[in-house]
This record gives C-alpha cells, sequence and structure tokens, in this order.
C-alpha cells in the first residue's frame, strides 16, 4: 500500500503541477482556472456555491469573479426565476479557454492509456475498475480534506510524539 500512496502522490504533484501551467497560459491563478472548470462541468453557480466549491470566503471570491469578469471569462447575471439572486457563467471567450484546456487533458489522459498496459484497452472491464479506484480514492481525499479537525488532531498528535521521541 506504501507503493500505491507514493504512486498516488507522484500523480497529485504532477496535477498540481499540470494545474498551475495550463492556468499560467491564461493568466489565471489554479483557483480561478478551478472556477472555470467547475461552472463548464456543473453549470452557471451561485456566488456563494463558487465560493464554497473553491475554498474561498464571500469576500476573496467576489475579488476572484471581479478578476474573471475583468479577464471576459465569467459573468454574473441575474438568476431566471429569482431576479435578487445572481448566477455566474461562462462567457463564450471563459468557455473557450476551459474547454480547451479540458480537451488537451483529455487527450493527455488518451495518450497515457495508450502508453499503459494493454489489458486496460482491451478489457472494459478492467478499465471500470480502475475508473471506480481513482472515484474512489478522490471520495477518500475529499473526505479527509472536508475534516480539518481531525487531520489537525493527528498530524498534532503524531508530531507531539514525534517530539517526545527526540532528546
Amino acid at each position: 500500500m506504501q507503493e500505491l500512496a507514493r504512486r498516488v502522490r507522484e500523480l497529485i504533484v504532477a496535477s498540481d503541477s499540470y494545474r498551475r501551467t495550463m492556468a499560467a497560459v491564461v493568466g489565471l491563478s489554479t483557483t480561478e482556472a478551478a472556477v472555470l472548470g467547475h461552472l463548464l462541468h456543473d453549470g452557471p453557480q451561485s456566488p456563494s456555491v463558487v465560493a464554497a466549491r473553491a475554498g474561498l470566503s464571500p469576500a476573496a471570491a467576489t475579488s476572484l469573479l471581479d478578476r474573471l469578469e475583468q479577464a471576459g471569462l465569467a459573468a454574473r447575471r441575474a438568476h431566471p426565476s429569482d431576479r435578487r439572486r445572481l448566477l455566474v457563467e461562462l462567457t463564450p471567450r471563459g468557455h473557450a479557454a476551459i474547454a480547451a484546456m479540458f480537451s488537451i487533458f483529455s487527450e493527455d489522459l488518451d495518450l497515457a492509456l495508450e502508453r499503459a498496459d494493454p489489458r486496460l484497452l482491451e478489457d472494459p472491464e478492467l478499465r471500470r475498475v480502475v475508473t471506480e479506484l481513482i472515484s474512489g480514492m478522490a471520495a477518500a481525499l475529499r473526505a479527509r480534506a472536508g475534516d480539518g479537525v481531525g487531520v489537525r488532531r493527528d498530524v498534532r498528535g503524531a508530531m507531539d510524539a514525534g517530539s517526545a521521541e527526540r532528546p
């Protein structure tokens, strides 16, 4: 299991670098690019949902949305059924930018699959199992990320135990 954890960590580190490079091409932070990705895949969202998905305070989300609007990548519009509320949506320019990034991402994953064990290309059931594994890993990491109190307790406990062992 340690080897699997090392390989998943390697994937996460590579993914972080990949995301920074893709975002920088459009002049965005990774958080701004992630917001565009959420809007691409989930459709228009309220500013409060954008803030929650990005892990931002309302004030920080407002600043981020201001930057995306100034760049012509997203726009705030009146909610169609509740004019007191707003929705954030991609502009055509924003859609083109994030769709291109996602297309390149998909191509890169297809290339990796072509270079992998041929059984992954030949066996749809094996691909399904691997896909479920990746999905399960993502769910486990999201759950842990949502447990700041537990993470703090566990990491600080390990730090305290490590400090007690040293002279």
